[in-house]
């Protein structure tokens, strides 16, 4: 029977770099168009062992530990693997969702226009009647997509298919940082270091 291996702070930190660039990259290349399908599940299911119930257990246990100086690191290690559990719950459904704006189209004189073209459309039309018709087309369009948006956002305060009771807890019971928390696990924001880059200490 396979274990799942629980890394040093250090070794956690090393590979989450890793992990937050390819995601980082993968957000990027869709972003701007060198990508028409997401697959953000895929990154995270390759990194399926990063995030697991025993790390965030040893990682709060280094931190309890830690003196003063390395505390606020742990604690950012701890929360950021909080976040990543998370993730891995919501990774399908938020490709899902992600795909489907992708393939989402505005009709708009005589042109089928992807979602995010229609909105850089709209910056550079110069006509006022123009512009407002391609914004309320695009604005109902986008709306269509409002029920799957707000149930990956409403996710972590509903006690349904949490992996681990703890990270319930600290969601639930510490609502100021659950949002910042989630919100970072949803997205993540372009990363500047490199893989296998790392701050000294």
């Amino acid at each position: 029977m396979s274990t799942t291996a629980v890394r040093s702070p250090a070794e956690f930190e090393e590979q989450l770099q890793r992990y937050l660039y390819e995601r980082s990259e993968e957000g990027r290349a869709v972003r701007v168009g060198e990508k028409e399908v997401s697959e953000q599940a895929a990154i995270v299911a390759r990194y399926a062992d990063l995030f697991s119930r025993d790390q965030l257990r040893a990682l709060r246990d280094e931190e309890e530990r830690a003196d003063e100086d390395r505390r606020e690191w742990l604690y950012r290690l701890r929360k950021t693997c909080e976040s990543g559990l998370i993730a891995a719950e919501l990774a399908e459904k938020d490709d899902e969702l992600e795909n489907e704006i992708l393939a989402a189209r505005v009709e708009f004189k005589g042109e089928e226009l992807p979602l995010r073209s229609a909105l850089a459309r709209l910056a550079v039309i110069s006509d006022y009647a123009d512009r407002d018709e391609l914004g309320e087309r695009y604005r109902r369009r986008s709306a269509d997509f409002n029920e799957q948006r707000l149930e990956l956002l409403q996710f972590p305060f509903r006690g349904v298919r949490v992996v681990d009771q703890e990270v319930l807890v600290t969601l639930v019971g510490g609502r100021e940082h659950a949002g910042h928390e989630f919100r970072g696990a949803l997205q993540v924001q372009d990363v500047q270091t490199e893989p296998g880059e790392r701050r000294g200490r």
